[in-house]
């Protein structure tokens, strides 16, 4: 027994944009991930929107949770992907560019850190 067509498709479209979403990832393109990550995020809304509008009959369909399964662990890997590619490239921009040692001691330039300020509100003292 196959899965209703309307389910059928909206899974289809997520797993297609899924596979989009690997492919930028693998391509490194950061373009094309941008992209695809908000096309897969549109098709994520839409069927999480369609699972609010199903039926007890099409909740229990056997087909549906390993599907769903797939899904979700493929999501969890390619998470673990980009942050391993964000580390990647953040020690790479540090080898480029890297980053001053910070002071030990800030630099006194507040309002509570400096001298007093003559504001001409007390001009004479009187006692």
């Amino acid at each position: 027994m196959m899965l209703p067509a309307h389910l059928e498709k909206a899974l289809t479209d997520v797993e297609l944009h899924f596979n989009a979403v690997s492919a930028a990832l693998v391509s490194g393109e950061p373009q094309a991930l941008t992209t695809a990550s908000a096309v897969l995020r549109q098709a994520a809304i839409d069927f999480s929107a369609l699972l609010q509008r199903l039926t007890p009959g099409d909740v229990q369909h056997k087909d549906l949770k390993p599907r769903l399964t797939q899904i979700s662990n493929g999501l969890v890997l390619q998470r673990e992907s980009l942050l391993r590619r964000t580390a990647l490239v953040e020690m790479a921009l540090d080898t480029v560019m890297p980053t001053a040692a910070d002071a030990t001691y800030a630099q006194t330039g507040g309002p509570y850190a400096s001298l007093g300020r003559q504001t001409g509100a007390f001009k004479y003292l009187a006692a």
